[in-house]
């Protein structure tokens, strides 16, 4: 939860001039003294180029899982690196603790282009900057990283290809810092009101919708870290398999996609709706493996999660391949781990012949270590007749993603998944679409 206190936004000020600190997002200094920035970069969104600054992290994920899978446990385990230092893991970067987003919000971003400045941009903006937009459009918020690792190929080109994207209007990119000490994160990025008119206008399609979307995601972001969190699990998943030949990440879905895709069936036939944080198709070469994404902080009771999992088992008892529907589950620690898989376990069918998607279950932990295509999957069994002891999940053994029971087609091309070399030029529609 980013919390804020109005005293902070005097700093604010005096170091970005004409930014604008949103109250919702600010957090409170401890102390009343001035605190300068010990990090020499910080004022230098375009730094050093370097590809190994900080991305986005679980915050709930402070601390050092009370225990690992046998299988997991390591004598030469390796200390979290500071800023300068690679992460020899996908998926591993230092935590955001204390987050602070300063809203910059300048009037162009806002305006209505006319007809013919939609006809000079889309003669300069190219097939990768319209991907851009069509991204943040789709998942809310990234952060620079994670863009260059979906499409460039260095930090610094894409520093640079974004400070464009800002100067045209077509996106926000908000500077977060992080205390103690005001240290420099990754900038938040998100489109702008002109940024979605220029993509509807691309699809030819209304541009209210566009515009109404991008305002909500603007002036309700309380829940950035959340979005920039569960992103990160596809975006590693990107990074993991981008140098495998036979397999790649070949669909994401935002939460609005697959919302918007299952309700319409659901209304129809009275289903329950469960909505994910994200959606993927992973394609390998004995098919694709479909999954959804839970990204849980333990913010939420019981109670809401026992109503997301009769939503997944209402919805995917009609489907006669439920089996190969996973449902993820990402938790912030063992003891809750342990909590979701008796809870999943409870609101298992009551017939061992009803249809059933399967549920996994992993700490952000071994997420943030091994990588989302490590071995770090636990499975429940939900035909068991007793109830999964607490410490299961300590012992259980863990498999990775690509090792799921897939869909046995073959619909897609690996070279078309994300992350693969130019894939965006052969994708006009971004992730979501083929």
């Amino acid at each position: 939860m980013i919390r804020y206190e109005h005293s902070y936004a005097l700093l604010g000020r005096r170091l970005w001039e004409g930014s604008d600190f949103d109250p919702r997002l600010q957090l409170r200094l401890p102390g009343s003294e001035l605190v300068m920035p010990t990090d020499p970069d910080w004022t230098d969104d375009l730094d050093d180029g370097s590809d190994y600054a900080l991305g986005v992290a679980p915050t709930f994920a402070s601390r050092r899982s009370r225990r690992l899978a046998l299988q997991e446990a390591k004598a030469d385990a390796m200390a979290i690196r500071t800023r300068k230092q690679p992460p020899n893991k996908p998926g591993l970067s230092l935590l955001l603790t204390h987050p602070i987003i300063l809203r910059d919000l300048p009037p162009h971003a806002d305006a209505r282009p006319s007809q013919s400045e939609l006809t000079r941009l889309h003669r300069t903006l190219t097939q990768r900057d319209l991907v851009i937009l069509q991204c943040l459009y789709d998942y809310r918020y990234l952060n620079t990283l994670q863009v260059k690792e979906l499409l460039f190929p260095s930090l610094r080109s894409c520093q640079m290809r974004l400070q464009h994207l800002k100067e045209l209007g077509l996106i926000y990119s908000w500077k977060v810092i992080e205390t103690p000490g005001v240290k420099r994160r990754h900038s938040l990025l998100l489109i702008s009101a002109r940024g979605a008119r220029v993509l509807a206008d691309w699809h030819g399609e209304d541009q209210r919708a566009y515009v109404e979307r991008s305002h909500a995601v603007r002036d309700h972001c309380w829940h950035a870290t959340h979005d920039l969190e569960a992103n990160q699990l596809f975006v590693a998943l990107v990074i993991q398999s981008r140098q495998r030949r036979a397999e790649g990440l070949l669909h994401w879905y935002s939460e609005e996609h697959v919302r918007a895709e299952r309700g319409e069936m659901a209304r129809e036939y009275k289903w329950p709706v469960p909505t994910p944080d994200g959606s993927g198709v992973y394609l390998k070469p004995k098919g694709r493996i479909l999954f959804d994404l839970e990204w849980d902080r333990a913010t939420e009771s019981l109670a809401r999660l026992r109503q997301k999992l009769n939503a997944y088992v209402g919805y995917y008892k009609h489907f006669s391949t439920a089996k190969q529907h996973h449902v993820l589950f990402v938790v912030p620690s063992d003891d809750r781990e342990d909590n979701v898989h008796y809870t999943i376990w409870q609101r298992r069918p009551h017939y061992t012949s009803d249809n059933c998607c399967s549920f996994w279950t992993t700490t952000a932990y071994r997420l943030r270590w091994w990588g989302p295509l490590g071995a770090i999957w636990g499975s429940i069994d939900i035909r068991a007749e007793k109830a999964p002891p607490y410490g299961i999940t300590n012992v259980q053994e863990r498999i990775r993603l690509n090792q799921m029971e897939p869909m046995n087609t073959n619909e897609g091309v690996i070279s078309d998944c994300v992350g693969k070399p130019s894939w965006w030029e052969r994708r006009p529609g971004g992730a979501q679409e083929g």
